[in-house]
């Protein structure tokens, strides 16, 4: 177990009905409450306790008590007030704090029961709950983290697996939509704060010191975090023309190494562009930055960071014309050279560059409708040294500005670099839902609009597929067996074989949260 036992002194067990005579009870949680506050044991799995006000602070000093010690008793673990089940029933907790009361009812199991669907223990968040952390786990670190805000700040709360709040950080950043990025693998968490063109990091210790913090201009992308605690983020700035891969190292809080991303241009030779307009414009030469659209960043097994990004150089051009003249677009020439390509970024900051697909064209007319290929962001490891990538390819017609059909499709590229295959996806409506995830047996899910598709990650061969009949599906995790469970409106759903097997959770749960931990269904 976590703690060792230690009985406290017999003074603490005596019954509530004592304390009762000298102290006035509080009957509700205000000011200050026990912690957990939902609480569900079985015998001889001890609960620590703790009391902590409405801010989040940890109270000391206080006494406590349980009104059947026959079945429960106080004792001291490690420095920590637990309660120890000894039979399977009812218990209430009160401690003593100030000249005031709290009691915490407590419902003891019988040794080894199934508690499905109950929960174990919840705590009382500051304010509103915006999302929750599994921490990597340490020896004393703590093992979940919430973020939480009210009216004077955000929050982090550490946890350990138990319901204990071993510490709080308050945020200096004042950003309404404060995150967090990930845990990392010495018991710590980076949070992210996001400005309108720009946004900081926040990487804070498993004892809950800031460790350091870094302001980073323009947006964040994505990001991939090492085993050796190299931290890339791939940032790009707010019109989307520049995008670069910074890289740091995450404990020491020092900048490793920056790479840009090479840049997309557009140039005009002999034209000049007004709105939905082409003119002649002899001997005038100009080029714009085009966006570059990028996918999101993950680091592999061989310890290497992989995203990849669109490069296009495109020139619109008019032979010999009268100056200044409306130019027809079958008149005019498109040139293009467009490559789809993967980065692998190794740790010394040096990297391969892989061109995974493209098209070229010379001199086209510029009516003619083009086809654009780009990261939509999804980009995983394929569970064999290589990618799964998820790309667009979107039909165009420039001068009329009308986007067409769009195709999607799931890219394999092997650790060598080449491209497996190109896995088309169903056609959908609504909003971009990319997941990807990995199963067992070369199995690989992947989600577009209301459908969920299940492929042979190998050979790009489609397993089965289901649709939820309209409803947003976002994948939540594979499970063991070849199913995949899916968030819905309807709540949590097993799909295995492309039939729904049964609802696992609420809509937008996870399978555990620091303000209510809850055993899974039996």
């Amino acid at each position: 177990m976590r703690y060792r036992h230690r009985i406290l002194p017999t003074t603490f067990l005596v019954t509530v009905w004592f304390c009762c005579s000298f102290l006035a009870i509080a009957q509700d949680d205000s000011g200050w409450h026990i912690s957990p506050v939902q609480i569900n044991v079985r015998v001889h799995e001890s609960r620590p306790l703790q009391l902590l006000d409405d801010s989040g602070t940890e109270l000391h000093g206080g006494k406590w008590y349980v009104d059947n010690p026959d079945a429960g008793e106080i004792r001291e673990e490690d420095g920590r007030v637990a309660l120890w089940p000894k039979a399977e029933g009812t218990v209430v907790v009160t401690a003593a704090l100030n000249g005031e009361m709290r009691r915490r009812e407590i419902r003891i199991w019988r040794a080894g029961s199934k508690l499905g669907g109950v929960v174990e223990w919840s705590t009382k968040p500051i304010g509103r709950e915006m999302e929750d952390l599994p921490a990597v786990p340490t020896e004393d670190g703590p093992d979940l983290f919430s973020l939480e805000q009210d009216s004077r700040g955000t929050y982090v709360r550490a946890f350990t697996h138990d319901g204990v709040q071993l510490w709080l950080w308050a945020s200096p950043d004042a950003a309404p939509d404060v995150s967090f990025l990930c845990s990392d693998d010495t018991g710590g968490v980076i949070i992210s704060a996001p400005h309108k063109d720009s946004y900081e990091l926040f990487i804070v210790g498993k004892d809950g010191k800031l460790r350091w913090h870094h302001k980073f201009a323009g947006v964040r992308k994505g990001y991939a975090l090492d085993h050796q605690s190299l931290l890339h983020l791939l940032n790009e700035s707010s019109d989307g023309t520049i995008s670069s891969i910074d890289t740091w190292d995450e404990i020491a809080g020092v900048e490793k190494f920056d790479l840009k991303i090479p840049m997309s241009h557009e140039s005009e030779l002999n034209v000049r562009r007004s709105r939905d307009s082409i003119f002649c414009a002899s001997g005038r030469m100009e080029s714009h930055d085009l966006r570059t659209l990028t996918s999101r960043l993950f680091v592999n097994t061989d310890g290497d960071a992989y995203s990849a990004f669109t490069q296009n150089e495109w020139k619109i051009e008019a032979d010999k014309c009268t100056n200044g003249a409306l130019l027809d677009p079958r008149e005019v020439h498109f040139s293009r050279d467009d490559k789809l390509v993967l980065w692998r970024l190794h740790q010394d900051g040096t990297y391969k560059s892989t061109i995974v697909d493209g098209e070229k064209v010379d001199r086209a007319a510029f009516s003619s409708p083009v086809t654009v290929m780009s990261p939509t962001g999804n980009i995983i490891p394929d569970g064999m040294g290589g990618v799964l990538l998820s790309v667009r390819w979107t039909h165009t017609d420039i001068p009329q500005k009308v986007q067409g059909a769009v195709d999607e499709f799931v890219y394999r590229i092997t650790e060598d670099g080449e491209l497996a295959y190109k896995f088309p996806l169903p056609k959908y409506s609504g909003p971009l839902h990319d997941e990807m995830v990995l199963g067992e047996n070369n199995a690989g899910f992947v989600t577009r609009g209301s459908v969920l598709v299940a492929f042979d990650v190998k050979d790009g061969r489609e397993m089965w597929h289901w649709d939820s009949g309209g409803v947003e599906v976002k994948i939540h995790m594979a499970t063991a067996g070849g199913g995949c469970v899916v968030d819905t409106t309807e709540g949590l759903l097993l799909i295995e074989n492309g039939m729904k097997m049964r609802r696992v959770g609420p809509a937008g749960s996870t399978i555990f949260s620091p303000t209510q931990i809850l055993h899974p269904a039996n």
